[in-house]
């Protein structure tokens, strides 16, 4: 819930829902990059504390868990842009309406994946520490 991730999320859905069938070029998809990484390493770790909890687990949020998942989210957006396989694969799982363009200047938004963690670092800090054990 940090104020940028949130942010974030009403970028993607302005930008994906009035900007981009109304200027559709390289800054709306650049704006639709930027604003997926920064919350999409976070929302994957919240979905994992939630199977977590579903399962009986202890669901905290841990350091180790938010770099596994900028690192996950990381490498496949770097695969979905760059792989051939790996975009038609995503395209397959998604639907037939998503559509996923092979650019490699998309990468220059992966260092929103830094500010990801670095929103992570902060919510760890103002979380209680996990039971020991």
């Amino acid at each position: 819930m940090h104020p940028l991730v949130l942010l974030a999320v009403v970028v993607l859905v302005v930008n994906d829902w009035v900007l981009k069938p109304r200027f559709h070029d390289w800054l709306t998809g650049k704006l639709s990059d930027v604003a997926g990484l920064l919350f999409a390493p976070l929302v994957l770790s919240a979905m994992i504390g939630l199977a977590l909890r579903l399962a009986g687990r202890p669901g905290y949020l841990t350091r180790r868990r938010l770099v596994a998942c900028c690192v996950a989210t990381a490498a496949g957006f770097a695969a979905v842009k760059l792989v051939a396989p790996a975009r038609e694969a995503l395209s397959a799982l998604i639907g037939h309406h998503a559509e996923f363009y092979p650019d490699w200047t998309d990468l220059f938004a992966l260092p929103a994946v830094a500010i990801a963690y670095w929103c992570g670092v902060d919510e760890l800090r103002r979380l209680p520490p996990a039971p020991a054990g």
